[in-house]
């Protein structure tokens, strides 16, 4: 259904390709929605605004993101000075190396919900603003051996309200019936949220329909066009 990369060692594809000061430049140009993709087929990073990857049909991996260059500038900035951007480069390409291969395995192994809430959004306008976050949630709060689940956090810009942001916390696989956390952010500053259970892609696409109809509510209250 979906164009995965060829198997290969994956990160080697992408040896001669360097993610630049200009890039991030071009990305907070951009700004929210803003991301850069690795292209395991050409061999290279592009910079593009989300709105333009077609999720339908292909699953972009998305290495930064204009949320991720906003908050990793301003520490760098006041670290590093006018060498900020070049730093922060060397910084950002050298992550989407080493982690490529992770990153791809678990794109791999996200479920269907996960996809089709991407997909959803992006058609109610609400645009990938940042790499997926890949991690494990424990049972029990910093224990680290009770059982995991494996997680992956999504950020997304309101495309018509570009400081709302919307954060969808979900497990990798809806069968192992894991709650799911959704919230809504304005300038940062929490609007709203909810934890739900999506077990199929019906019930995530009620979550995506919530999420609209709690932004137009927020909105609305603070007379927002």
């Amino acid at each position: 259904m979906f164009e995965y990369a060829p198997k290969v060692a994956d990160y080697d594809w992408l040896e001669d390709a360097e993610i630049t000061p200009r890039m991030l430049r071009t990305l907070k140009r951009i700004g929210p929605g803003g991301v850069i993709v690795a292209d395991l087929f050409r061999g290279d990073y592009y910079v593009t605004h989300a709105r333009t990857l077609n999720l339908t049909s292909h699953i972009p991996l998305i290495v930064y993101g204009y949320h991720d260059l906003a908050g990793d500038l301003t520490d760098c900035v006041s670290e590093y000075g006018g060498r900020a951007w070049q730093v922060l480069a060397a910084a950002v390409d050298c992550t989407a190396y080493e982690c490529l291969d992770t990153r791809v395995r678990a794109m791999a192994a996200t479920g269907l919900v996960v996809t089709r809430t991407r997909q959803h959004l992006q058609k109610l306008g609400f645009d990938l603003t940042s790499a997926p976050f890949y991690y494990d949630r424990y049972a029990t709060p910093s224990d680290g051996t009770t059982p995991v689940t494996p997680m992956v956090q999504d950020c997304y810009a309101d495309r018509s309200n570009p400081t709302i942001t919307v954060t969808v916390k979900s497990p990798f696989q809806e069968q192992s019936g894991g709650l799911s956390l959704t919230t809504v952010s304005d300038h940062g500053r929490h609007v709203t949220g909810w934890p739900k259970a999506l077990r199929n892609q019906f019930i995530a696409s009620a979550n995506v329909r919530r999420v609209s109809g709690a932004v137009d509510a927020y909105l609305h209250r603070n007379s927002r066009p």
